[in-house]
């Protein structure tokens, strides 16, 4: 233990994934709870570095640790789990490992039918794969699972059946495993002393081998023994023994097991003080322990024979009950042992299946690499194709790129020239429908413009004609987009607003409002959407006012939605006005269209126009509710 972990402190990968597993079953026989801890640790590390091998050989480790100490139900979850990964692996050998080790765990819970089926699995996989070096002890765990079901000829034949096949490194080990399940044959036969000499014939090569789980049934069994010829101080020296192992290896039924024939032995002998404090460790250990009815049964028992010969009678009826108890309790625990079976059956089955998929894809395995060719050969294809049409949209783009440019360029020489005016007109006109603004608007800009020319005002003529390049400038860049982020989409229309207070000689003023709370960074919204709604403000709203004018547009954040508010203080709008003005107005027209568009985001009313008209105001206010998303 001392060198593997030195070795360890300086192994990585897969060198420490094999210390980490060796660590733990060296451990098994020492520490059960540092033995499990070192085979999760070297499960972890298999799968960090894809160690495929090294996880199978952990989760199999893993399990027969578990199995060693009677934590059955764990031992079967990581045997299960290794059986999966050892058929991904394509190591049939795990895999009649691992069923011969399933039979082990089913036999020792009671489950005999699941253990054959097991086992016939096992010698199936040996047949089919020519693995004869694990036929042997599989064989002799056939053989004792007979004669747990008193089959005796089949027993001895499958023990002969192990010795013949038998060709390994060790025969003397596989002739002591036989000797030992003839002994126990024996001894089941009520034939001890024979039994006897079996079991201690054996003791010294597993001795030598220091192999103390085989030492501590070799103990029980010769105590037991020596129990049943009445030669007290043998029984004793031989449980005491059996006892100390079991303690060393977690083995809790081991314990119960020693403490009752402790106790029996005591009760021979009239030592009822011994014998009940050896009663007591039994009923103390078997009561940690789900199930073993049986086992329960016999201790309580056994205690009523101990207290009713200490004529301790009180005691000894409680015990009696307690026996009748557990034995009526032994219909039900039958009852879900059933059931645990049925479900234990499905699993099995559903691993068998598994195993002949897995033969069924070795079968297919060249027509899939053949598939796979082909369609990587057609991906091959198919990527050189789309790469040349990408080529040729890409020269395209270049060459309409380079085209944009040179008209772009014509375009501002043209602007420069007072004769190309009505040109200019007539395609700023297109670009505005397209952009879905006003195309009054832009003819009425450019009569101003004119208009400033040839009155000779330069500096008004190149302040409004400036504003207003800026701005179609950003409409035809974002033409092309349905949607602009919302500080580009403001940024728009505070140009708009500016250039029409420059047309109306300043005559209104206005004011932007942006809620701190917006992220106008963060949210798209329909291109030039408001727009129209400030211009009607401005025409129809301000325009007709005497006096003072004055227009505000506000954008708050509203949960999911962004909330425009256009309130002016004009003329105000009765219904009957404003129905005629949406329905003259192609620029509104249009935005209704895309409001309609935008209801299938949103349940909510998303236009709102309120008459602010009184007696102690007047004006108009549209509230516009844009989706989010």
């Amino acid at each position: 233990m001392d060198s593997l972990q030195n070795l360890l402190k300086t192994a990585d990968d897969t060198t420490q994934v094999n210390l980490l597993r060796t660590l733990g079953i060296k451990s098994r026989f020492i520490d059960k709870e540092q033995a499990v801890a070192y085979g999760l640790q070297s499960l972890e590390k298999s799968k960090e570095i894809g160690f495929k091998v090294g996880e199978a050989k952990a989760l199999y480790s893993l399990g027969l640790t578990h199995g060693m100490t009677d934590s059955y139900a764990n031992s079967l979850e990581y045997l299960n789990k290794c059986l999966v990964v050892a058929n991904q692996n394509k190591d049939y050998s795990m895999v009649c490992d691992v069923y011969n080790s399933m039979g082990i765990v089913y036999k020792r819970i009671g489950d005999y039918p699941s253990s054959q089926e097991s086992y016939l699995k096992s010698l199936k996989v040996i047949d089919s794969f020519n693995l004869q070096i694990n036929a042997a002890s599989v064989y002799i765990n056939l053989g004792v699972l007979h004669d747990l079901m008193d089959e005796r000829e089949e027993a001895i034949a499958s023990y002969q059946k192990a010795l013949e096949i038998y060709d390994g490194p060790d025969p003397e080990a596989m002739k002591n495993d036989v000797e030992v399940n003839l002994a126990i044959m024996s001894y089941t036969d009520g034939d001890y002393q024979t039994a006897l000499d079996k079991f201690l014939k054996i003791v010294p090569y597993w001795r030598q081998e220091g192999n103390n789980i085989k030492l501590y049934d070799l103990y029980s069994n010769i105590g037991h023994c020596y129990l049943q010829l009445e030669q007290w101080n043998n029984a004793e020296e031989y449980l005491f023994k059996a006892l100390d192992l079991a303690n060393q290896l977690s083995l809790e039924q081991g314990k119960a097991f020693v403490y009752h024939n402790l106790a029996s032995l005591m009760l021979n002998q009239s030592k009822l003080k011994e014998a009940i404090g050896y009663s007591k460790q039994n009923l103390d250990v078997l009561q940690g322990m789900e199930g073993t009815f049986e086992r329960k049964r016999e201790a309580h028992q056994k205690a009523y024979e101990i207290y009713e010969a200490s004529g301790q009678l009180k005691k000894a009826i409680f015990h009696l009950n307690r026996a009748q108890e557990y034995k009526d309790s032994l219909m039900n625990e039958a009852k879900v042992k059933e059931i645990q079976n049925l479900q234990v059956r499905h699993e099995v089955y559903v691993k068998d299946r598994e195993i002949e998929a897995n033969t069924l894809e070795l079968a297919l395995l060249n027509t899939r690499v053949e598939q796979n060719r082909k369609r990587t050969l057609y991906l091959i294809v198919i990527s050189i194709l789309l790469l040349f049409s990408a080529s040729l949209l890409y020269f395209r783009y270049l060459a309409k790129k380079r085209s944009n440019a040179i008209l772009s360029e014509k375009n501002r020489l043209i602007s420069e020239q007072r004769d190309t005016i009505g040109q200019m007109n007539r395609q700023l006109e297109k670009r505005m429908l397209r952009a879905q603004m006003n195309p009054h608007f832009i003819f009425n800009s450019l009569g101003s413009i004119q208009h400033l020319i040839s009155t000779n005002d330069k500096k008004g003529a190149l302040t409004y004609l400036s504003k207003f390049s800026k701005l179609l400038r950003q409409v035809l860049e974002s033409s092309v987009n349905i949607s602009l982020v919302l500080s580009e989409e403001i940024e728009l229309l505070k140009i708009y607003v500016e250039l029409e207070a420059l047309r109306f000689d300043h005559s209104f003023s206005y004011q932007f409002e942006i809620d701190e709370n917006l992220d106008i960074d963060a949210h798209e919204v329909p291109m030039l959407l408001v727009q129209p709604y400030i211009e009607n403000a401005i025409i129809h709203g301000l325009m007709p006012k005497e006096g003072n004018k004055e227009l505000k547009v506000s954008f708050t954040d509203k949960g999911d939605n962004i909330e425009c508010v256009i309130e002016d203080n004009g003329v105000g709008l009765t219904q009957t006005e404003a129905r005629k003005s949406n329905r003259i107005s192609r620029g509104m027209s249009i935005t209704e269209r895309r409001i309609q568009a935008l209801k299938q985001h949103s349940a909510q009313q998303l236009v709102k126009i309120e008459n602010l008209s009184d007696k102690n105001r007047s004006g108009t206010r549209v509230t516009i509710l844009i989706p989010k998303e």
